[in-house]
């Protein structure tokens, strides 16, 4: 077969304007410099257009797929220990308000599949957002990656870091674990691997092995400082029973110490005298408590305890306990 046969046949079909009198219509290709011309030009359009698409996919090189996943398919990485009580903060209440106005995260969060229920998810990072999506009922837009145990928590790590997001307690506590669970050989290599100052890893780690009665002074362990570590361990070395006394008490009572650090500095002996508390009874009932602390005293009365005449006469005596 000659080359203007073969010519032919590869380009069977394709038609070419046909100049006529009236400049419409279409006719076949006659000639094999024509055809040749033709195939030539439909390859340098096909190039182009594959050149733009290539283009475009190199603008997405190396990203990973995002898709909208249910809510209740996603669960919280077994490394992660974001205490329940930071959701009933201001700052998880503005975000939720924040995905609800957007319909959804605008911003993705990341998981894994499980290996033991593929359509199931386990979050890399993220867990605010993925909980504020469950608790709207909103499917959660995330990365999908597999990655292992280290990768998770070292991404998992770095990502609330990032964000001053967990706490020096609930930081302390997942590096605890994983020293535990010997995913890093020692605290040297899981300081390395996650980029965090030695100093500061060895805060938190004080942190998260206080005993718990003196996680439970404080209103909640969120409270905690990275810069209180060292202290509340030397007390706690001096004095152990005088800590741990202390301690239970400002657990049972609040109004010992109102502000985290005024508890901070009881725990650690900066104030000798506990609150000194009185009740007064009534036949048999707590009516009132008198509580002395730190050079003051004040009177409590329970709910409804007082109508407005006892107040009026009550106002009366304590100006005549100074006017005698």
């Amino acid at each position: 077969m000659s080359i203007k046969d073969r010519l032919a046949k590869k380009t069977e079909g394709l038609l070419v304007p046909n100049k006529n009198e009236s400049g419409a219509g279409t006719a076949p290709l006659r000639t094999g410099p024509g055809q040749m011309l033709m195939v030539n030009s439909l390859m340098k359009e096909s190039n182009e257009k594959l050149a733009v698409l290539e283009a475009r996919l190199k603008e997405y090189e190396g990203t990973l797929p995002v898709k909208l996943i249910d809510a209740d398919k996603i669960q919280p990485s077994r490394w992660a220990n974001r205490d329940v009580r930071s959701y009933d903060h201001a700052d998880f209440t503005a975000l939720k308000e924040e995905i609800r106005s957007a319909g959804g995260n605008i911003q993705p969060i990341k998981v894994r599949p499980l290996a033991s229920s593929p359509e199931r998810y386990e979050i890399v990072f993220g867990h605010r957002r993925h909980q504020a999506c469950l608790e709207l009922g909103l499917p959660v837009l995330a990365f999908v990656e597999a990655v292992s145990d280290q990768e998770l928590f070292k991404e998992m790590d770095r990502e609330n870091r990032t964000r001053a997001d967990l706490s020096p307690w609930e930081q302390g506590v997942m590096y605890r674990r994983a020293l535990n669970e010997q995913l890093f050989s020692s605290q040297e290599q899981l300081a390395r691997e996650i980029g965090v100052d030695p100093g500061n890893l060895s805060k938190a780690l004080r942190l998260a092995d206080l005993p718990e009665i003196i996680v439970q002074a404080f209103s909640s362990p969120l409270d905690l400082q990275f810069r209180w570590a060292k202290s509340l361990n030397d007390a706690l070395q001096r004095d152990p029973e005088g800590v741990l006394e202390r301690a239970t008490e400002l657990a049972a009572n609040r109004s010992v110490a109102q502000s985290p650090k005024e508890v901070y500095e009881v725990l650690c002996g900066q104030f000798s005298e506990l609150p000194k508390e009185d009740s007064v009874q009534v036949g048999g009932r707590v009516v009132a408590k008198i509580v002395a602390h730190r050079g003051q005293v004040s009177l409590q009365f329970g709910k409804g305890v007082l109508n407005a005449d006892q107040l009026k006469r009550l106002g009366e005596l304590v100006r005549g306990l100074f006017d005698e």
